[in-house]
């Protein structure tokens, strides 16, 4: 299984995002609040599948 993961902001209003992350084996991340946090949360889940 080839692991892709994508980023993607989710608008919370008043100026605010926080960022979610999904995994092409379904695997998701939700409301982190910056997009780095939500890359180290994508990798280590990375990490955990064996790598990309």
């Amino acid at each position: 299984m080839n692991h892709q993961t994508r980023i993607e902001p989710e608008h919370r209003g008043g100026g605010r995002y926080t960022f979610n992350w999904y995994c092409s084996c379904h695997a998701k991340g939700y409301g982190h609040r910056s997009k780095g946090a939500a890359q180290s949360s994508a990798n280590a889940h990375l990490k955990r599948e064996g790598g990309h």
